[in-house]
């Protein structure tokens, strides 16, 4: 008589029940697909007594995390892969305009025209970069893309290598990150006795609150969003929920420097 087997969340079940060594493993693979001519869970309950329901919990909850952080961490890849192709696209296109007008200069030719309409193809696949950017970023970091923008978001991510190192890192580094040639050379002059202008902001000058502010009025602003960053990156990492109301402290200390 053929002996039936069932591939349960907690390991295979033939004649006799045999427990997997690794229950995640049993859990991910539990497949059938006609229905079980028992009940589950009271042969759960008979296996693991009153734990039953406690482990199914845990080892469901371990496995779902598990599947999102890959998840993440694909996204996140290809966000990083995506900053990159964009600002390689950026500087073709900066190459190409200055090669366009070196050419007007020189004389008018049909070239021109060639010139124009690939920078103009470049330019429409800049902005579809840029959508998936914002498409992307939306669903893996949305705090950090409400307070500091999807692209600025997406930079600082590809700067650190991930969102688990932006979360954990301390504000005033995010603050300069991408101003490291200047602090290296400000440090340099240092060294030498000799006075030097210690940078202020990094990525985050490219955000509107810190640029569209007098030059004095800076340096305030972006360590104020720099800390901000810091919390909303910290809760799209370990919690991935929209936190109501960062962006509005940020709008509000912009608002209060420019009035200043």
């Amino acid at each position: 008589m053929r002996k039936l087997s069932y591939n349960l969340w907690f390991g295979k079940f033939e004649e006799k029940v045999e427990l997997a060594e690794k229950l995640k493993e049993s859990f991910k693979s539990a497949r059938n697909n006609s229905p079980l001519p028992f009940n589950i869970s009271d042969l759960g309950m008979e296996i693991f007594g009153k734990d039953y329901y406690k482990i199914l919990r845990k080892i469901a909850i371990e496995v779902a995390e598990e599947k999102m952080e890959k998840e993440l961490r694909s996204d996140e890849k290809y966000v990083i892969a995506l900053v990159k192709a964009l600002e390689e696209l950026e500087e073709i296109i900066n190459v190409l305009k200055e090669k366009k007008s070196d050419l007007e200069l020189v004389k008018g030719t049909e070239i021109q025209d060639d010139f124009a309409e690939s920078i103009s193809n470049l330019e429409r696949l800049k902005e579809k970069v840029e959508k998936e950017i914002e498409v992307v970023m939306e669903r893996i970091a949305p705090n950090l893309t409400e307070v500091a923008g999807a692209k600025i978001g997406a930079k600082l991510i590809e700067k650190f290598g991930s969102l688990e190192k932006l979360a954990k890192a301390p504000a005033s580094k995010i603050q300069i990150i991408g101003a490291e040639r200047s602090l290296y050379k400000a440090l340099a002059r240092l060294k030498k006795g000799k006075e030097a202008k210690m940078p202020k902001h990094g990525i985050i000058f490219l955000h509107g609150f810190v640029r569209n502010l007098p030059k004095n009025k800076r340096g305030k602003m972006a360590r104020f969003l720099a800390g901000k960053i810091s919390i909303a990156s910290k809760v799209d990492f370990f919690r991935g929920e929209l936190e109501e109301g960062l962006h509005d402290l940020v709008k509000k200390r912009f608002e209060e420097l420019r009035r200043k």
